[in-house]
């Protein structure tokens, strides 16, 4: 009985015991493999993106190409009763022209101050939130500007700073 060979389990058994280790690196090693492909084509820019310059015309849409005249900053309390709730908003303006720049700055602001802070105070917390909001505040005091100097005297309002505390 000695000199026969094993019966085919008993071989079975102890390849057995290491598949289980060997599935287990397997695994830990796809993981591994799996996690940094991910990690580098979330964190790699598309090449064509990367490389690829901007069309003309976004150049062209997004370029200055007025005066650009910095307005003092807007302080304002929200119209929330029983809520003090503060705006502070910081603009500048792209002028069509340098004089239309020199007309702003020489007199020009303070019916704009009186427009936007008009304005501004006659706003709720709830319309300060978000892009779209934002985009109508921006119509808005633009409007306001245009009828204090004149539509044709501005091309473009820039929002610097927008705070509600």
């Amino acid at each position: 009985m000695s000199d026969s060979p094993p019966p085919a389990d008993a071989a079975a058994k102890p390849a057995a015991a290491g598949t289980p280790k060997a599935l287990l690196l397997l695994l830990v090693l796809n993981l591994g493999a799996s996690g940094f492909l991910v990690f580098k084509t979330v964190t790699t820019p598309p090449a064509a993106a990367a490389t690829a310059e901007p069309k003309k015309e976004e150049k062209a849409e997004g370029a200055v190409k007025g005066p650009v005249v910095p307005l003092d900053p807007f302080v304002v309390n929200l119209d929330e009763p029983g809520n003090p709730r503060y705006l502070k908003l910081t603009l500048q303006l792209e002028m069509s022209n340098e004089d239309a720049a020199k007309s702003l700055e020489e007199g020009a602001k303070q019916p704009i101050r009186d427009q936007v802070l008009g304005y501004l105070s006659g706003l709720k917390v709830a319309d300060t939130l978000g892009e779209a909001n934002k985009q109508k505040i921006r119509d808005g005091v633009l409007g306001r500007v245009g009828a204090a100097i004149g539509k044709d005297n501005v091309r473009r309002l820039f929002i610097t700073d927008f705070v509600v505390q």
